[in-house]
């Protein structure tokens, strides 16, 4: 579902509670950024008597001077920033992120909690996951911060992965990718049929399946018969240079029955008529140009096809 984008005045990191105690009911239940500092008098932090807090730190818990005024600009900046301010987390595996309403609530323990305007997301706003492994290391270096939150550093990039944009550079390597495809599309159509098998096969095993049949000399209708050393289960592939919709349907028909078969790929270099992507199933899986190119880089085999080059 897309969201409209956001445009928030600042972003600021927050850990919700010491190893994350709080992360799971502030994020998937309360909807609220949670706040420690439990001895911090909440009266002080409303009349916004900064001083009074950072001596507090000092007196009652022994932090020398710098470490008493970290503390008490950490605290001010969650009862300061606006609902235009960005807060962001780290939680099972994503980044989550939130604006939050500035009534501030004290809890029993001492702990206070904000309302997070809405709830908290894990998603850009084109509803794509914002998985962790997907982000830069500067962003997720957040996470080693000793602290409780701070101004995020990499402010322009974190707004623009939220807001499904790309920067220049990431245009720029996108449009050289798509170049570099359509140019592997163009030399692995001109292959024939044996070489065209042979880079199937080569895809398959930098993927880690090995072959339990001779190239090309296994049962009629399939070309490898293929197995995952780790799963224990079998792949059936037929290959083609050129092949239209009919094709993929008797593709089908000859696998029905094949149960020791847990996927069944139908891989081809040169479509025709209305032969489309769409055509698949959950175990029936179709290989156009545009995949095997894909995959032909994925698997550091461009040189391989280029060497081919007619």
């Amino acid at each position: 579902m897309m969201c409209e984008k956001i445009n928030p005045r600042s972003a600021n990191f927050i850990k919700l509670g010491s190893g994350g105690r709080f992360e799971k009911h502030c994020i998937e239940v309360a909807q609220v950024i949670r706040l420690g500092y439990n001895e911090i008098p909440h009266k002080l932090c409303l009349r916004g008597d900064w001083e009074a807090i950072r001596e507090i730190f000092i007196q009652d818990s022994g932090s020398d001077p710098g470490s008493a005024t970290r503390h008490t600009n950490q605290v001010k900046a969650y009862y300061e920033a606006g609902d235009d301010v960005l807060w962001v987390t780290f939680y099972n595996n994503h980044l989550w992120w939130c604006f939050a309403r500035p009534e501030i609530m004290l809890l029993p323990d001492g702990s206070k909690t904000r309302p997070v305007k809405g709830s908290w997301c894990s998603t850009d706003i084109e509803g794509n996951p914002l998985v962790m492994d997907q982000l830069s290391g500067s962003l997720l270096s957040m996470q080693g911060f000793r602290g409780t939150t701070c101004s995020v550093r990499e402010f322009d990039y974190l707004v623009r992965k939220i807001n499904a944009e790309q920067s220049p550079t990431e245009q720029a390597a996108l449009r050289s990718f798509a170049e570099l495809v359509r140019a592997l599309v163009a030399v692995i159509q001109e292959f024939n049929w044996k070489e065209f098998e042979l880079l199937t096969d080569l895809i398959f095993r930098q993927a880690g399946w090995q072959r339990i049949s001779q190239l090309g000399k296994s049962q009629k209708g399939i070309d490898l018969d293929l197995v995952s050393p780790i799963a224990n289960e079998r792949y059936y592939v037929q290959i083609k240079s050129g092949a239209g919709r009919k094709v993929f349907d008797d593709f089908i028909d000859i696998t029905v029955g094949l149960d020791e078969y847990s996927r069944y790929y139908l891989v081809v270099h040169s479509p025709k008529g209305n032969l489309a992507k769409e055509l698949e199933t959950d175990t029936h899986k179709l290989w156009l140009s545009d995949d095997i190119a894909r995959l032909v880089v994925r698997y550091g085999l461009v040189e391989w096809v280029m060497g081919k080059a007619k």
